[in-house]
């Protein structure tokens, strides 16, 4: 089966658009993240010749550099993320189907759902840590940026914005699912981390978007 993240964009919306539940939101945030990471990628390749940038000291070069790295490895973790989370979904939909007529299987049922879970909600909380590494490297890509693309960057940071809250939806919607109260605690007690951070500069940055509000 060819890879969703393969697919013609069309392909994948109408595919999105469908009455199966995958790829659903888990597969959406990855495209999300993912685009965001483009759009920083855009507005560095439209950056590092320019004479203002090639002004800037060395260690100011290699922060921005290294930035543009990490942010390509993180695109690629999100792009993964596509196919990840509508496989994981269909494992986890078929375990739901398991039988539950007596109490062996229903036990048996809940274990594995369980286990099931855990994979699921593995694939938002990586995507929502993902967001959460790309807020500092999109704050280099924001000071040292091209300014006549300023707004793809402020763009970029609403999408992982976007990303970041979709991924916590699915976080919550699948972790009564996972019967490890240590495991569930743990991905709860990131999370708000993570996501603190990510909003707080999302916040911290709207008045920039508001400058170009007409």
């Amino acid at each position: 089966m060819s890879k969703l993240s393969d697919k013609k964009l069309i392909d994948y919306i109408n595919e999105v658009d469908s009455p199966l539940p995958a790829p659903g939101g888990g597969s959406v945030m990855g495209v999300i993240g993912s685009l965001g990471c483009a759009l920083a990628g855009m507005v560095v390749h439209l950056t590092i010749n320019k004479k203002k940038f090639l002004e800037l000291n060395k260690e100011e070069q290699d922060s921005f550099n290294n930035a543009i790295e990490k942010i390509k490895e993180i695109k690629s973790h999100l792009m993964d993320i596509i196919d990840k989370d509508a496989e994981n979904l269909n494992i986890f939909m078929n375990v739901m189907k398991m039988p539950k007529n007596t109490e062996e299987e229903k036990e048996k049922r809940k274990a594995a759902i369980s286990e099931a879970a855990e994979k699921l909600i593995s694939v938002p909380f990586n995507a929502l840590k993902c967001c959460y590494e790309l807020v500092e490297f999109f704050d280099i890509i924001l000071k040292y940026g091209n300014e006549g693309v300023i707004t793809d960057i402020l763009s970029a940071y609403i999408l992982i914005f976007a990303c970041a809250k979709g991924s916590i939806l699915n976080i919550n919607i699948n972790i009564p699912f996972i019967n490890n109260k240590n495991i569930a605690d743990n991905i709860k007690s990131n999370s708000k981390q993570y996501i603190k951070v990510i909003e707080n500069k999302y916040y911290s940055i709207e008045n920039e978007i508001l400058l170009f509000k007409l």
